[in-house]
């Protein structure tokens, strides 16, 4: 318990460090605008006599290259200090983030929830008949026992369709679908489901035990809701598994997603709950963008999964992943978020 207190002080001190740092950063970054004010305001002032006469027209050359050169390294400062305030900026939100998980996660085990709703994953699969037992695995692990796995097999043609007919599970069941993509497949499970709510799991990812538990507490005591989203482990940043749980912010999303397709989850039934089968990749960010339209989601200080970047065949970054991002963008960014 004493080790726990300290290291909760220890993070508290931390953030407090960095948000003094913060303060910091903004009141230099205020200063400098000013003085990048005060340089314009001159060049205003006083370009109309320094443009005045031939005779003097070295000495305004030579006065005009100074200040552009003053005014490129004023911007240059604002960048550098700009940059450096966006760090800041985030790796508070990343300790904050850590902090609440790590609380909401200890209350949860213990808590009893008051409302059970059943909850659907939908679970697409392609020829990865070798990883689909661990996913699969994740979700019997749950603490939460009310689910359904909805398993799509998207035409795979190896041996997944033997390893799916090993599941005995009464709660797990599968359908087999023409090779359309993953986009294709999760929609064909969607039209299967029968929960309450619905969640969804990658074949090479798992599933925190905790996290359909975190679903239910969420949908089940917060009804004005309809879609969620919480964090996830992924493993290849920095070279040290890191927690991902951003903000919701509107402008954000709309130029980058802020979570993923294992973290997200929505109420059955949804008319926007659909995927867009023209893209290959990047379909959760595009789902998370029309689940958000017109009310923001709750955001859940939970683990959702465990994103795993090695294994083969990923989809992500792919040779379709610039014209995907276009088209996002496109579909749900007004012109003056397109650039």
């Amino acid at each position: 318990m004493a080790a726990a207190l300290d290291r909760r002080h220890a993070e508290n001190g931390e953030i407090a460090a960095l948000r003094s740092a913060i303060a910091d950063q903004a009141a230099e970054i205020q200063r400098l605008r000013a003085v990048l004010e005060q340089h314009n305001a001159w060049l205003e002032d006083h370009g109309g006599a320094l443009r005045d006469g031939d005779a003097r027209a070295t000495t305004v050359e030579a006065r005009q290259a100074a200040l552009d050169a003053r005014q490129e390294t004023l911007d240059g400062w604002l960048k550098s200090h700009d940059t450096a305030f966006e760090g800041l900026h985030l790796r508070a939100e990343s300790l904050e983030a850590a902090r609440d998980v790590r609380t909401f996660t200890h209350w949860l085990d213990q808590h009893e929830l008051r409302a059970t709703p059943k909850i659907s994953i939908v679970l697409p699969t392609h020829d990865r008949a070798a990883l689909l037992p661990r996913a699969v695995a994740s979700v019997r692990a749950q603490r939460y026992p009310h689910w359904e796995l909805v398993i799509v097999d998207d035409a795979s043609s190896d041996s997944t369709p033997k390893v799916i007919a090993g599941f005995e599970d009464p709660r797990i069941r599968s359908i087999r679908v023409e090779h359309g993509g993953v986009c294709a497949a999760r929609n064909a499970g969607l039209a299967e489901v029968t929960g309450d709510v619905v969640a969804y799991l990658d074949d090479d990812n798992t599933l925190h035990p905790l996290w359909l538990k975190a679903l239910a507490w969420a949908f089940g005591e917060h009804p004005e809701i309809t879609a969620a989203y919480g964090g996830f482990v992924i493993d290849d940043i920095g070279g040290l598994p890191e927690l991902f749980l951003r903000r919701y912010d509107r402008e954000t999303l709309l130029r980058e997603n802020l979570s993923d397709i294992g973290a997200v989850a929505h109420r059955a039934g949804l008319p926007e709950a659909r995927f867009d089968e023209s893209l290959v990749e990047m379909g959760d960010w595009d789902l998370l963008l029309a689940l958000t339209a017109d009310r923001e989601p709750l955001v859940v200080p939970a683990i959702s999964c465990y994103y795993t970047t090695t294994s083969g065949d990923r989809l992500s970054h792919g040779p379709t992943y610039d014209d995907d991002f276009a088209a996002i963008r496109r579909k749900h960014s007004g012109p003056e978020h397109r650039s």
